[in-house]
């Protein structure tokens, strides 16, 4: 017994090749999207962290501005301190006895964050004082982060800023 011959069917179909083609090129599409994706995050977290370490040094340069000339010339030429006051168990007394005022609120954004001021003379002159606080910081992928910002303090009174990343 004989089969009849089969009609050919006008129905068409993707090729095993084209779907696997299909396949990568749509799993490398979603490799970028994660890439997009944590790389996204990582530039929120460093600038999120720029905005908190320029908060606390323009908290620390008013500080300074609030201080009598005799309180800026008791200062140390050098003193780092941990925004978070983590190695004293988050107790700010000992920053506060170093000269270093953050406030209620601040410390509990930045954990991790040190803050180092350096007080220099500004040589020939007796009555001013450049004063750079330095802030730094890790960020998420490890990668070390630190902004600073300087102001010059006069005895009577003058006082200019500058910042930099």
């Amino acid at each position: 017994m004989r089969l009849p011959p089969r009609a050919k069917s006008r129905a068409r179909a993707f090729t095993l090749v084209e779907v696997a083609v299909a396949a990568g090129v749509m799993a490398l599409g979603l490799v970028g999207m994660i890439q997009v994706i944590v790389s996204g995050s990582q530039m929120l977290d460093v600038a999120r962290k720029q905005n908190i370490a320029m908060q606390v040094i323009h908290g620390q340069i008013d500080q300074v501005r609030l201080r009598t000339w005799s309180e800026i010339l008791a200062l140390p030429a050098s003193d780092t301190v941990r925004v978070d006051a983590s190695d004293y168990g988050g107790d700010q007394t000992v920053n506060v006895s170093k000269g270093f005022v953050f406030g209620p609120n601040l410390p509990m954004v930045c954990s991790g964050f040190r803050c180092k001021r350096e007080v220099a003379d500004i040589s020939g002159r007796a009555d001013f004082k450049q004063i750079t606080f330095t802030v730094t910081w890790t960020g998420n992928t490890g990668r070390p982060y630190s902004r600073s910002g300087t102001t010059y303090v006069g005895k009577n009174g003058l006082y200019v800023t500058y910042q930099r990343s």
